[in-house]
């Protein structure tokens, strides 16, 4: 007989940057509160809140790699990021490096396999943050072009978040924005603009659902 199912969250939020040449956000640790609040109260289970100088690339790796390894079948999973994203297509994490975005942030490409790895009956991951396009409040734009591969040119953004989703039945991603549009926050509310209608949604919000 497994084990009964249990709800497990990883949410991230990164407002402060190590590096001086990049910019703060003012409400992306709100956003991964927000939503950790929400679902740990209402759920339970084993969560993990993880903010600014906290979220480091070594970090975040470390939480994917538990989760994987802790994770059954049966569990309910939500995984949140709230910060910058990279025209390169990356995470950007707290100790990230302009000059070298994919050694020192977390790429799509790598996300993609470690949440992959993950074991879940249902899955949620929530990126409010942007990948490419012009220059908007969560949108980084890396000094280096997008980086070839063995075999051609890297993966779309939407081809790898479409290979996420078809890892496993039950997988939902939602982000803030497409591959080439920005994506926003707003100080007046405090969120960015995808967590705080996701929130009022999950709050029953007519308008939002």
């Amino acid at each position: 007989m497994g084990s009964a199912p249990e709800f497990r969250g990883l949410f991230v939020g990164v407002n402060q940057y190590q590096s001086p040449q990049i910019a703060h956000l003012k409400s992306a640790v709100r956003d991964a509160q927000a939503l950790h609040a929400l679902f740990s109260d209402n759920l339970g289970g084993a969560t993990s809140l993880v903010a600014d100088q906290d979220a480091t690339r070594a970090r975040l790796v470390d939480e994917l790699t538990r989760l994987a390894g802790e994770s059954t079948d049966d569990d309910v999973v939500v995984i949140a990021f709230s910060g910058h994203g990279s025209d390169t297509h990356e995470l950007v994490t707290f100790d990230a490096d302009l000059a070298d975005l994919a050694a020192t942030g977390l790429p799509l490409s790598e996300f993609t396999d470690l949440v992959s790895a993950i074991p879940a009956r249902q899955m949620v991951v929530i990126l409010d943050c942007c990948f490419s396009g012009g220059a908007g409040a969560k949108v980084l734009n890396a000094r280096q072009i997008s980086r070839g591969g063995p075999g051609g040119l890297p993966m779309s953004t939407a081809a790898q978040l479409e290979r996420l989703a078809g890892a496993g039945t039950g997988r939902l991603i939602l982000t803030a924005a497409t591959a080439d549009q920005e994506a926003w926050e707003d100080v007046l509310i405090g969120h960015g603009l995808l967590t705080h209608h996701l929130l009022r949604a999950l709050l029953g919000a007519n308008d939002d659902r």
